[in-house]
């Protein structure tokens, strides 16, 4: 027991030591005010490949079978965008 709050209470002397900083140092970060790229006047490297097919393949609209169309509280534009549900 004895053992361990030595080595504890050491432990945070020690560290204590290397965190403390020298006085009469101010730090003084400067940023740049202001920084511009010119887009147009990048140049890149490498060939230039164009996407082949981009074409998206159409798939069949799903149904749901579920008991929503049996209440009467829904409107068409309401049953129109269920039926329209991906």
């Amino acid at each position: 027991m004895k053992i361990g709050i030595a080595i504890l209470l050491s432990l945070f002397m020690t560290l204590s030591v290397f965190a403390k900083t020298k006085k009469g140092k101010n730090v003084v970060i400067k940023y740049k005010k202001y920084e511009s790229f010119d887009l147009g006047n990048l140049e890149i490297e490498g060939k230039i490949i164009a996407p082949g097919d981009l074409s998206v393949k159409e798939r069949s609209r799903r149904t749901f079978s579920r008991a929503l169309f049996e209440r009467e509280q829904f409107d068409a534009e309401v049953r129109k965008d269920i039926q329209n549900l991906r």
